[in-house]
């Protein structure tokens, strides 16, 4: 099966166009929304709150901010959470679900080279 992504406002289409796919939010503040067994909140897959709004900001680049949430995610934690939802991609396809496009495609990114 495939993982891929998507902003949080197309969730609902992508829930219609995919019916047996397993969504992942990846958000600190997930906005309300209907929730069903499809849907997976993991927050702590997202950037810290602090790295969000100082990227958000202009305060630190993509560089900059790429590389401190590429560390955020080696917490064990989070290698549990990616190595889980890889688990789930062999049945499912997946899709990851943020807001913030460059956290969404990093993130898939080190999904797909996960070993």
């Amino acid at each position: 099966m495939a993982i891929k992504e998507t902003d949080f406002s197309r969730l609902n289409e992508k829930l219609v166009d995919n019916p047996s796919a397993k969504f992942f939010i990846c958000m600190r503040n997930i906005p309300a929304y209907v929730k069903n067994e499809q849907i997976m909140e993991c927050p702590v897959l997202s950037p810290s709150n602090k790295l969000a709004n100082n990227y958000r900001l202009g305060l630190i680049d993509p560089c900059q901010f790429y590389m401190n949430y590429y560390n955020e995610l080696k917490s064990p934690i989070c290698q549990k959470l990616m190595k889980s939802i890889l688990s789930i991609s062999k049945n499912y396809d997946i899709y990851i679900v943020n807001i913030n496009k460059d956290a969404r495609l990093l993130l898939l990114d080190i999904l797909k080279n996960i070993k």
